[in-house]
């Protein structure tokens, strides 16, 4: 098993997330849009990014969502996380023991997560969807513009 972006490791940064933002609830397209936060915050202008800066960083927006909903699963299992229907949809939030389990994840990651899940809740609180979408496009289409190259000429001419 492949521990990188597993349901597990997922399931924590989700976690994270969640008891940042308590008490409150998200659905999932607001995980996913977070969660990309937590991990690429430097093109947010938020603390250094936890993963590289790749080309295909914005295509692994499709990606992750599955990997969200497999993590939420093991969380609500757990008893880490709980899920419930609102007018809007499902949403998620930390459960009692959430606290307790962050509290003992003690390494310099997981510290560089929970730094970064205050810092992306904070800066994106009580936005709604479509706000919360706008700014993660803004993002978006400058990691298109910023890996576009230029156009090599073929005929020998340079």
């Amino acid at each position: 098993m492949n521990p990188l972006n597993s349901a597990i490791e997922t399931g924590v940064r989700v976690l994270m997330l969640l008891t940042a933002a308590f008490p409150e609830r998200l659905d999932l397209n607001q995980l996913v849009l977070l969660d990309h936060g937590l991990l690429h915050s430097a093109d947010l202008g938020g603390p250094p990014s936890l993963h590289p800066p790749i080309p295909i960083r914005a295509s692994g927006l499709g990606v992750r969502r599955e990997a969200i909903e497999s993590g939420l699963d093991v969380l609500i299992r757990a008893d880490l996380a709980c899920a419930g229907l609102s007018a809007d949809g499902i949403r998620y939030w930390a459960g009692e023991r959430a606290d307790g389990f962050i509290g003992l994840l003690d390494s310099a990651y997981a510290a560089s997560l929970h730094e970064r899940a205050l810092w992306v809740i904070d800066r994106y609180e009580g936005l709604d969807d479509a706000a919360l979408r706008r700014e993660f496009n803004t993002a978006v289409s400058h990691w298109t513009e910023e890996f576009h190259y230029p156009a090599v000429s073929t005929d020998g001419m340079g």
